[in-house]
């Protein structure tokens, strides 16, 4: 995976049903920063792909890596 950060919070949000609005939203950052971030237009920091992870989507970023790598 090209860019880890980018694919952990869209299989995250995808494993939740939400809307890149919806995390946005509730994370408190604008649509189009978490879109750039999912997007992989701009490397999202560390600590709040872990606080997207564990406060937006309540998963860890090592279940989500299970998930993608299909464990």
């Amino acid at each position: 995976m090209a860019n880890r950060a980018a694919d952990v919070l869209k299989i995250g949000r995808r494993l939740r049903g939400m809307t890149q609005d919806e995390v946005a939203e509730i994370y408190g950052i604008s649509r189009n920063t978490y879109q750039r971030w999912e997007n992989g237009r701009t490397t999202a920091p560390y600590d709040d792909v872990t606080s997207i992870c564990l406060d937006v989507f309540k998963l860890s970023i090592e279940k989500i890596n299970e998930v993608a790598n299909g464990l």
